[in-house]
C-alpha cells in the first residue's frame, strides 16, 4: 500500500494556485510554532515529578495533561469522546496500562473516501534505573513537543475552515520501549473508525544538533542545522519532494536522506522505532530524527542539550511539508 501517488502529485501541482488569503493563513499558522512553547513542553515532560515517564507507572500518567492540553488548546479535535485510549499489556509478571494520546485534524467534508496520514511520537521514557532518573528530553520529549507544535499550526488552519484532503491523525504513543506496543495497539485496536492509514511520519529524538551528517565548520558554536530521514525507500518520491520543496526558509535545513550514507546504520536505527509497527502492517512509514548522540539514554538527556532554535525550524519545515502533502489548495 502506498500513499496515493495521484493524490499527492495533485496536491503539489496545485500548490501554485493557493489564494492570497490562504497563503496568509498558512503563514500565520506556521508562526504559532515557537521556541518558547517547545521549551515549555519539554521542560514539563522532563519535570522530576514524572520520574522519566516509564510506561505502566503512575509517573508517566502525570504527563498526560501536558499533551492533552496542548492538543485542546491547539484546536486538535478528539477522535471520539476523549484524547486518551488505553490498552492493557503484560510488563514482566504484572498487568500494566498503556495510554495513547490521539487527536485528529479531520479531512475536508467534501472529500470522498479520504485516507489518513499519521504523525506520531512516543512519549514514554526509561524512567528510573539504579535509583537515577532518566529525563528523556531528546528521547523523546523533543518528538512530542514537535508533534504538539505542528498540531497547533494545523489546528489553526482548521479553525479558519482550511481542511486537508486526508485525515491527519496525531498520536503520542505509549510503550515504545515495550516492543513498540503503543503503535501496534493503535493499529490493531484504536484506529478502527479512521479511514485507512496511507502514510506514517514518526518524530523520534529530533531536538539536538549533536550528530550532524557532516562536520561542523571550524569555529562554529553549533553544527549547521540538519534533519535525518529514515525509511525513504518505503514511500513515494512525492514525500521526499514535499520536504525538499518545503525547505524554503532563508536558512535551509540540511536534509539527509541517506543516514550519513551508511545503510547499516540506517537499517539499525530504523528498526528501533514505532514506524516499524506501520511498516510491518504494510503501511509506508518514515522517521525524522536528529540522530543518536553521547547523551542518548543517559541521565544527562535533559532540556539543556536541546537546540531550541533548530527544533523550531524543523517543526516549521514539517508543518510546511505536511501542508504540501495533505491539503487541497483552492483555485483562485
Amino acid at each position: 500500500m502506498v500513499f496515493g501517488l495521484s493524490v499527492l502529485a495533485g496536491m503539489i501541482l496545485l500548490a501554485g494556485s493557493m489564494s492570497a488569503q490562504e497563503k496568509h493563513s498558512v503563514s500565520d499558522a506556521q508562526n504559532l510554532i515557537s521556541k518558547q512553547s517547545l521549551k515549555k513542553t519539554i521542560e514539563a515532560l522532563t519535570d522530576p515529578a514524572l520520574r522519566g515517564r516509564e510506561s505502566g507507572t503512575e509517573d508517566i500518567k502525570r504527563g498526560l495533561g501536558v499533551i492533552t492540553d496542548a492538543f485542546y488548546d491547539g484546536g486538535v479535535s478528539m477522535k471520539g469522546d476523549s484524547y486518551l485510549y488505553g490498552f492493557w499489556y503484560w510488563k514482566g509478571n504484572e498487568r500494566a496500562l498503556g495510554i495513547n494520546v490521539i487527536g485528529i485534524i479531520p479531512a475536508d467534508p467534501s472529500v470522498v473516501s479520504p485516507k489518513t496520514l499519521v504523525l506520531g511520537a512516543h512519549y514514554d521514557g526509561l524512567g528510573v534505573l539504579g535509583g537515577r532518573v532518566y529525563p528523556g528530553a531528546d528521547n523523546n520529549a523533543s518528538g512530542v513537543a514537535a508533534l504538539t507544535e505542528v498540531g497547533k499550526a494545523l489546528g489553526r488552519l482548521a479553525s479558519e475552515g482550511i481542511y486537508p484532503s486526508c485525515n491527519i491523525c496525531l498520536v503520542a504513543f505509549d510503550a515504545k520501549l515495550q516492543d513498540c506496543l503503543g503503535s501496534s495497539r493503535f493499529l490493531s485496536e484504536q484506529a478502527g473508525n479512521l479511514a485507512p492509514v496511507s502514510l506514517m511520519i514518526n518524530l523520534d529524538q529530533i531536538g539536538t544538533t549533536l550528530a550532524p551528517p557532516k562536520e561542523a565548520e571550524t569555529g562554529g558554536l553549533l553544527p549547521k542545522d540538519y534533519l535525518l530521514f529514515l525509511g525513504m525507500d518505503n514511500v513515494e518520491d512525492t514525500v521526499k519532494k514535499a520536504f525538499v520543496e518545503a525547505n524554503d526558509s532563508e536558512t535551509p535545513i540540511v536534509l539527509d536522506f541517506t543516514c550519513y550514507g551508511n545503510k547499516q546504520v540506517h537499517d539499525m536505527l530504523y528498526e528501533m522505532g514505532d514506524q516499524t509497527s506501520f511498516r510491518d502492517a504494510g503501511i509506508p512509514a518514515i522517521v525524522l530524527t536528529s540522530g543518536v548522540h553521547k547523551y542518548t539514554n543517559k541521565i544527562s538527556d535533559n532540556a539543556g542539550i536541546i537546540n531550541f532554535n533548530a527544533l523550531t525550524e524543523r517543526c516549521k519545515l514539517i508543518f510546511r511539508a505536511i501542508y504540501k502533502l495533505a491539503y487541497r489548495q483552492q483555485q483562485d
